[in-house]
This record gives C-alpha cells, sequence and structure tokens, in this order.
C-alpha cells in the first residue's frame, strides 16, 4: 500500500491510497458507510468513484480517495495526562457501539487466545529464544483468562483504537481513521488496546486521567459487560501479544525487551489495576 495528498481544482485536499486488491478495502468502506448512515460521526467514508464502486482501478492497481482532514500534534506523553481526550475517546465508542447495533457481520469473532497459540506455535518453530521468554506470560494467561476467554460477549469494535488513529483538533476528535482491523470482538478490545498503549508509552499512564476518565464514561454508559470489566486487565496483557508479533517481524529487539517488561508490569500489578480502575469508574 502507498498513499499521498492530491488537491483537486476547487483547492480541496484528498488521501489517495493504492492497494494491489480491493476486496478488504470494499468491506471497510462499506461498514464505514453504514455507520455514518446511522449517524456515527467523527469518521471518513471514501469517495465513490462515477460508477458507484469505491475503488478505481488502473492498470492492476486499485485507488481509493478519502477528504483529507488536517490535525493538530498529538503531545506525547502529555496525553496520559489528559481528562479530555479521555473523555473524547470513550464518548466515540459510546457513539459508535450504538450505531453499530444493527450491523450484520458475516466473519467470525477475532479471538486473541487462538491468535495467542499460533503465535507461540511460530516462535517455537522459528523463534526458540523468544518463545522461551514470553512463555511465563502465556502460563500465566492460562492460569484463569484463556478458559474464560470464549465467554466475553461480543460487539462490533474498531480494532486498533489508540490516539494516534485520531485526528485531533487540540483536545478534540476530528476523525477516528485506520479501520483496517474493525470487526466482532469482545466488548473489552477497544478499551484494552487505548489502556495498552497508554502504558507502554509510560506505566504510570494506566492509572492517569486519561485511563481513568475514560474508564469511567464507559462505567456510567454501560459500554462493556459486567463480564468484561472483571477480565480487562488480562485482556490488556493478552492484547499485546498482537503488539509483540509486530516487533517480531520487525526484529525490533529494543521493543521486545520492552514489552516482556511491560508484560511483567501488569502481570505483577493485575490486583491494583482492578482495584485502580473499579475505584475510578465508581464501582
Amino acid at each position: 500500500m502507498s498513499r499521498g495528498v492530491a488537491q483537486d481544482r476547487l483547492g480541496r485536499q484528498f488521501l489517495v491510497e493504492k492497494f494491489a486488491a480491493r476486496a478488504a478495502r470494499n468491506r471497510i468502506a462499506d461498514t464505514l458507510a453504514a455507520l455514518k448512515d446511522r449517524g456515527l460521526d467523527r469518521i471518513l467514508v471514501p469517495e465513490m468513484t462515477g460508477s458507484g464502486s469505491w475503488l478505481g482501478q488502473y492498470q492492476e492497481a486499485f485507488f481509493q480517495v478519502t477528504r483529507f482532514v488536517h490535525g493538530t500534534d498529538l503531545p506525547r506523553p502529555g496525553w496520559l495526562a489528559s481528562q479530555n481526550r479521555g473523555r473524547a475517546m470513550a464518548g466515540f465508542l459510546i457513539d459508535m457501539g450504538q450505531c453499530a447495533k444493527t450491523l450484520f457481520f458475516q466473519t467470525p469473532p477475532f479471538s486473541i487466545k487462538t491468535y495467542i497459540y499460533r503465535l507461540f506455535e511460530d516462535m517455537k518453530a522459528v523463534q526458540p529464544d523468544q518463545h522461551a521468554r514470553y512463555l511465563p506470560v502465556l502460563k500465566f494467561l492460562e492460569k484463569k483468562f484463556m478458559a474464560a476467554h470464549d465467554s466475553l460477549p461480543k460487539v462490533f469494535c474498531h480494532g486498533d483504537f489508540h490516539p494516534v488513529n485520531v485526528i485531533w483538533a487540540d483536545d478534540r476528535i476530528r476523525a477516528v481513521i485506520d479501520w483496517e482491523f474493525a470487526g466482532v470482538k469482545p466488548d473489552i478490545f477497544d478499551a484494552a488496546n487505548l489502556l495498552g498503549c497508554a502504558g507502554i508509552e509510560h506505566p504510570e499512564g494506566l492509572a492517569m486521567p486519561m485511563a481513568t476518565t475514560f474508564l469511567a464514561r464507559l462505567y456510567r454508559a454501560g459500554a462493556i459487560s459486567d463480564h468484561g470489566w472483571l477480565w480487562l486487565p488480562d485482556y490488556v496483557l493478552a492484547l499485546r501479544f498482537a503488539w509483540l508479533a509486530e516487533w517480531l517481524r520487525k526484529a525490533d529487539e529494543q521493543m521486545l525487551d520492552m514489552e516482556l517488561q511491560f508484560m511483567q508490569i501488569l502481570m505483577a500489578h493485575q490486583q491494583d489495576l482492578k482495584a485502580v480502575w473499579a475505584d475510578a469508574a465508581g464501582m
């Protein structure tokens, strides 16, 4: 995939993306259009071609055009202290959940449990040293979480929800982008991904105002099931394996070391996190 910004004769700017295949992009565009029709704002639906399709084709490549929106830089790690950003991100998830209730998806729900076991099989075969390093984390999850995983309620999720995938206007959301991983997942998926991103930036971020305000608003709105709340710290830990796969692919030794340290922090402080998050939510 490649992308660039183009300007038309009226001075309007558009993001132009090039893809080798179109099936997944059509699915994502259909989903965004359906959410927009149901009232979800702060999303960018691609422009349709003159023939009424989401992608245009030139030779062997496919192109998609989306309105380009300017934003303000995300202060890092300053966003961790922002109640407004936590409130805004929770508000978006709440609105998205309401708008997605009537959507139907044919693809099966995502299973982080299945993903983790497959990743460990690959590590054992190709990277046995990494397999050994991370095996204690798997053993930790197998004590309780893996048995409970399949009973987590499933809903539509963004799939890669974190502040870098938001176009900001100071501390307000202009648009949420990068929907490649959207689909049916456990109801704590997006919240766990955001919390994990906060914690990897700085472990104290797990209990700073962005995180606590974010969770408090989700709780008041009933956006997460009681069962989901029970397993949220475990799911934050489990979901870090999706990020680990990226560090393994890139052979990024610094991030591999950092990820293991973060996982160890999450394991050591599971009960502390449950207490802090429950207090923040007013449970």
